[in-house]
């Protein structure tokens, strides 16, 4: 049993980003059956990204959960760079980066690798996005541990 609060807090601690970026968890995140260095790595990635590639004076980052039934939806959202729509898949590809590598030190491994865990975990991941505006990467995780729904199939 991993609890996301206490989780999220770690991780932005660990990561320590700059003044000029804000990054808020919301409040009562839930307690989820997983494997807690992979449900990290997702949110490290992710926040990570989004406070690398910020591209504005004050940068916004928020962590948030919504309760989708049988599954918890979370998202990450920015108000960095955006991403154009022609690029939502490729940035889910190993070795895949938008910036050049001369200006963003990326090894374009870390959204394949969420991609790969929340699949293995039973969700999904996508992206939503406005060049300019920002953009809000959300994945979902099963309320019921995976084995658990394995077993009663």
């Amino acid at each position: 049993m991993v609890d996301l609060n206490t989780a999220l807090a770690e991780t932005v601690d660990l990561l320590a980003p700059p003044p000029s970026i804000v990054v808020t968890v919301a409040p009562g995140l839930p307690a989820i059956w997983t494997e807690p260095t992979r449900i990290r790595q997702v949110f490290h990635n992710l926040i990570s990204n989004a406070v690398n590639y910020m591209d504005k004076r004050d940068g916004l980052v928020a962590v948030c959960c919504s309760d989708e039934g049988e599954y918890w939806r979370f998202s990450v959202a920015d108000n960095g760079p955006g991403v154009e729509r022609r690029h939502f898949e490729r940035i889910f590809q190993l070795f895949q980066t938008l910036a050049p590598r001369d200006r963003i030190e990326s090894t374009g491994v870390g959204l394949a690798l969420v991609k790969r865990i929340v699949e293995m975990l039973g969700g999904r991941v996508w992206l939503e996005s406005v060049p300019g505006e920002g953009s809000t990467f959300y994945f979902t995780i099963p309320k019921m541990h995976r084995q658990v729904q394995m077993e009663k199939q």
